[in-house]
């Protein structure tokens, strides 16, 4: 009867040890798992990574989820040797404590085998499998754990910290230029559709563009679009540089072959506007391209001739088209004695960035392209690229090709566009209104007797044109003004005495007659009346 009931209690004792020791087993393992995990989950992720995840823009809900995760996560990690005390120093002692306790119940090989099993599949394989694919969110779920074993072992673990701190600092791994650029190469094959076509090529055109030096992408003098000081200034050869569309013209000095100055579209078109007082010298007469240089750099408006040697990286030379014109001569050395050998602008540049592997925007050669050829001259204002993304987008004219728009409407057309009849703001902003039209081939744009009330500017095509009652034929293309008895009638109504017909595909610009009187009207400059 003693027997009996002295052991009742023993056995109550025991079985309360073993659950006891079990509930033990499964908070370490859950500890050891959550130390292991962690070890892979926070210190895989670099501080530079979880501030990229932070300040990403445009989040969507993921990225904002992954922001909060790394909120989370990066102050744990800017304190890495502390970190990485912690959790090893947290997961050796999870591990002892686990080990002794089931050799109390396990002794020998059986225990071996058991602690093992345990600690090597359930708290290492399993956890770090994990922890690799979900790292970002297990670590933020489990950094009060680690946050609570920091201050726990923070005496012991923070002088290790303190020495490997000095030993072995903390940095961030960041990627070089070489290794940005073959990261994004490896995106672009692993996954096309991550980005947007055409932007890895431009990312690896912008990366490689740091080791690229001017001689590689600047066009040789001899084929670049140039002017010489003897050229003459007449109508027929200014009509034949505005047609090119470039916005800058170097001007060469055949016998030394140096670039001697340069001029700006607006600075051809303006020789025969009478506004400008600095011309005078030079207008009325046939004046030649180096007259008109000297014109101007006695008026003190001498545009810059900005020089740059063939080492020059695009970078550097990115870095002084903001602040300088766009367009540098390019020379084979310092001093003045130096030869100049080419040009380029910042369009060249733009274009190595666009020309990146498989672009099919530049994917001609730059050496041997004729077309590349003509660009070098200087900036395309109204090239057939541009002039089709205008159209498409129902794009307004920017500053520079309004100004040069008024500019050759000012020089030719003085009696409808000239400071007296319009005034030049409100002729700039009437101008910056218009939106290039793409006109397909074939298109009737005038008809003969039919009433219009447009004024058309043709930018790029030709036009077939029928006039008068003996029917003349006659062929106009770019920079022709079309239907300009429109702005010159009395009555609000104009009948077009000519048929005109696209021969090509073609861009223009169309001015409506009631917009030009607002504008002349606004200024108080006179009725339309007195154009007649």
């Amino acid at each position: 009867m003693n027997n009996a009931t002295g052991t009742a209690p023993d056995d109550d004792t025991e079985s309360f040890k073993l659950a006891l020791t079990f509930l033990s087993i499964a908070v370490l393992t859950f500890l050891s798992q959550t130390f292991t995990g962690l070890n892979i989950g926070l210190m895989s992720l670099d501080t530079a990574q979880l501030k990229v995840l932070i300040d990403v823009p445009n989040k969507d809900e993921a990225a904002m989820d992954a922001a909060r995760y790394a909120r989370k996560i990066l102050p744990l990690r800017q304190q890495g040797n502390l970190l990485l005390c912690t959790i090893l120093l947290g997961n050796t002692a999870v591990n002892a404590a686990m080990a002794q306790l089931l050799a109390d119940y396990a002794g020998g090989f059986i225990g071996f085998l058991l602690t093992t099993a345990i600690i090597v599949i359930l708290c290492e394989i399993v956890p770090q499998s994990v922890c690799t694919r979900h790292g970002l969110f297990l670590g933020a779920a489990g950094s009060p754990i680690i946050r609570l074993a920091m201050l726990l072992f923070y005496p012991i673990t923070k002088p290790y910290a303190l020495v490997l701190d000095r030993l072995f600092p903390q940095r961030e791994n960041l990627l070089d230029r070489s290794q940005l650029q073959a990261l994004v190469e490896y995106q672009k094959s692993a996954a096309p559709g991550m980005l947007a076509e055409g932007q890895a090529e431009m990312l690896i055109g912008a990366l490689g563009m740091a080791q690229k030096t001017v001689s590689e992408v600047m066009v040789k003098l001899d084929a670049a679009c140039s002017l010489s000081p003897k050229d003459i200034l007449d109508y027929a050869f200014i009509a034949q540089v505005v047609q090119q569309g470039f916005s800058r013209f170097p001007v060469v000095e055949p016998s030394s072959g140096q670039v001697v100055g340069l001029l700006h579209c607006k600075d051809l078109l303006s020789l025969r506007d009478p506004e400008y007082d600095h011309l005078e010298e030079v207008r009325g007469r046939s004046a030649t391209v180096g007259e008109l240089l000297e014109a101007l750099r006695q008026a003190g408006r001498e545009r810059e001739v900005f020089v740059c040697g063939e080492d020059t990286t695009l970078m550097a030379l990115l870095s002084e088209f903001k602040r300088r014109p766009h367009l540098a001569v390019v020379s084979d050395g310092e001093g003045p004695e130096a030869r100049h050998v080419g040009i380029v602008t910042l369009h060249n540049i733009f274009g190595t960035i666009l020309q990146a592997q498989g672009n099919s925007f530049f994917s001609e050669d730059v050496g041997s392209s004729p077309r590349r050829h003509q660009q070098a001259g200087a900036l395309h204002l109204f090239d057939r690229t541009r002039l089709e993304s205008m159209a498409a987008g129902k794009e307004q004219l920017g500053e520079d090709e309004a100004g040069a728009v008024m500019s050759f409407l000012v020089a030719t057309l003085p009696k409808i566009f000239s400071q007296q009849h319009v005034n030049s703001t409100k002729l700039l902003e009437l101008l910056r209104e218009l939106r290039p039209e793409f006109v397909p081939k074939r298109t009737e744009l005038y008809r003969s007797g039919f009433e219009t009330t447009k004024v058309t500017l043709v930018l790029q095509g030709a036009f077939h044109l029928t006039s008068g009652a003996d029917q003349c034929e006659s062929t106009v293309g770019p920079w022709a003004c079309l239907g300009v008895g429109v702005l010159l009638a009395k009555a609000d109504k104009y009948t077009s005495d000519f048929t005109a017909v696209a021969l090509t595909d073609a861009f223009i610009l169309q001015l409506e007659r009631q917009r030009y009187l607002q504008a002349a009207a606004s200024d108080r400059l006179g009725h339309i009346d007195s154009l007649a």
